[in-house]
């Protein structure tokens, strides 16, 4: 009985070389496809790299153009603020000026 349930399961010489020649296949293409995974991982770490410095450099220079902007901005608020308090001034003085003459004038 042990005898036919090894001969059930086991495989002539034939079988086993188309066997080991399939895996030898397999084996080969496996290899291939880790390498053309480790290709493609390569080249996308190089164009995350790439698009990443890309990204920075775009970044930076709208950080820089704001930066600008508010700071032109700034300096415009601070002319017209000027120019205000010294035309509130202006109308001032000429104000009293008029009540000065207006108190002389009766």
């Amino acid at each position: 009985m042990a005898m036919r349930c090894l001969e059930e399961r086991a495989v002539s010489r034939d079988e086993f070389q188309q066997i080991l020649s399939r895996l030898d296949v397999l084996e080969r293409d496996v290899a291939a496809l880790q390498a053309d995974v480790r290709e493609l991982r390569r080249e996308m770490n190089e164009r995350f790299d790439r698009l990443y410095g890309e990204m920075n450099e775009r970044f930076d220079r709208l950080y820089r153009e704001m930066n600008e902007r508010l700071d032109r901005m700034y300096h415009q608020m601070v002319v017209q603020t000027r120019w205000l308090i010294g035309a509130l001034a202006v109308i001032g003085t000429v104000i009293s000026l008029l009540l000065a003459i207006g108190q002389f004038v009766r």
